[in-house]
């Protein structure tokens, strides 16, 4: 997803409307269910004060329920009266049962990014002694590219024809094998490459399979999945498509599972060299300082440090705790932010002008004359996505959780005398 056409979002004054709109549209009665659907959206809308001019503008993009990318439709409305507008509207595979309709002063994106975090860019090549289907997935539920080729010359099957000339004839099947499927795995790797694939899903005729691998770099074949499935038009598709939402979940897992042990391991290493520094090993480190040195969450910051411990510096490379990371931001230190499930929907933070302008009080923001008061999600995305920082949504029930649910991955620290 293009990240920028989302902080455009935030060019705007106003209040704005965020709604996510579910269809089945495999469903018989789709589109009576979406209008009331809208219907229901429309009528929250008007209770919270939204005037009638913001709604018209979000029912006009609000999709038709029969769109064959059809499953959440995200509408997102900024401005009043006559300059209320649509900035952004799309459709997301996958539904929801329940509406979501949030009105302030910044979009609600979280749910936007949560599913493109979950996206996992992927080839899916199926082989056969013939040749290979290569499809290429990004951020969509069309393949972003493809190609279905013939690669292998024939004859493409021994036969048993006896006489002198029988093994001379199977070599030359077996050369015909074995350069079909360097012609397969330059497709894959050239599909592979073309969207940074995070993972290769094969499948197919298990001796082809097994010649294409061989043919395959190590940066590519590092990432293969081999599943059942077969090139032939067979009705294996279903079960083919379940093997690959399969492989997709375990790596979206995997990946989750990957980001929350380095940021344990980097607080860990925190709480050691807090402890180191002050004499004491604390119990639990309740927050990391932007630049370095913890501190219990709700007290002053401590010295902050540029080395693992020089000259009474410490550079740490993460922030636990929501002061530490709004801290983090406001330097654009945050490389990537995680959000715990569970962050009570009422809780504030402020804002000011500049994207990186957040805090937990608007003391914290003295530049600014008059910070604005926003819901704590809507504000940290707004200043990970105005620093560039990546957002990913993590669970709360682990040991690896950030503490209070918020949490970063620093990209630099800065150091400061000690």
């Amino acid at each position: 997803m293009d990240m920028s056409e989302l902080r455009s979002l935030y060019d705007f004054d106003g209040p704005v409307v965020t709604v996510y709109a579910s269809t089945d549209h495999a469903r018989e009665n789709a589109a009576r269910l979406y209008d009331l659907r809208w219907t229901d959206i429309l009528a929250d809308l008007e209770r919270q004060g939204v005037g009638p001019a913001t709604r018209d503008a979000l029912l006009a993009e609000r999709g038709d329920s029969h769109h064959r990318e059809g499953g959440t439709r995200v509408v997102v409305a900024v401005g009043e009266g006559r300059s209320a507008h649509v900035p952004f509207a799309r459709w997301l595979p996958g539904r929801s049962d329940v509406d979501v309709v949030a009105v302030g002063p910044l979009p609600h994106l979280l749910p936007l990014l949560d599913w493109a975090d979950g996206r996992i860019p992927h080839v899916i090549a199926l082989v056969d002694r013939r040749g290979v289907d290569v499809l290429a997935y990004t951020d969509g539920p069309l393949p972003a590219g493809g190609v279905s080729e013939d690669t292998t010359r024939p004859p493409w099957h021994k036969t048993r024809t006896g006489g002198w000339a029988q093994r001379r004839y199977e070599r030359r099947v077996e050369e015909h094998w074995k350069h079909g499927a360097k012609e397969d795995a330059d497709r894959i790797v050239r599909a592979a490459r073309d969207i940074a694939a995070e993972v290769v899903i094969l499948a197919g005729d298990q001796k082809e399979l097994s010649l294409v691998r061989e043919e395959l770099p190590v940066e590519v074949a590092t990432r293969v999945v081999v599943v059942e499935g077969s090139r032939a038009q067979d009705g294996s598709d279903d079960h083919l498509a379940g093997r690959v939402m399969d492989v997709l979940a375990e790596q979206r897992t995997r990946r989750t599972a990957s980001l929350l042990a380095e940021f344990e391991q980097y607080r860990r290493r925190a709480t050691s060299l807090v402890g180191a520094a002050s004499g004491t090993v604390p119990r639990s480190l309740g927050s990391v300082s932007a630049a370095g040195v913890g501190h219990p969450e709700g007290s002053g910051p401590a010295d902050t440090g540029g080395g693992p411990r020089s000259g009474g510096r410490i550079a740490l490379d993460a922030a636990d705790g929501p002061r530490a990371t709004v801290a983090a931001l406001r330097l654009a230190q945050v490389s990537d932010l995680l959000l715990a499930e569970g962050i009570p929907a009422g809780a504030p933070a402020w804002i000011g002008p500049d994207l990186s302008e957040v805090a937990l009080d608007p003391a914290d923001l003295p530049a600014v004359a008059h910070p604005i008061r926003a819901g704590r999600v809507d504000a940290l995305i707004r200043a990970a996505l105005g620093t560039g920082a990546a957002v990913h949504s993590v669970p709360a029930d682990v040991p690896e959780s950030p503490t209070d649910r918020v949490g970063a991955l620093l990209r630099y620290t800065l150091p400061t005398p000690g």
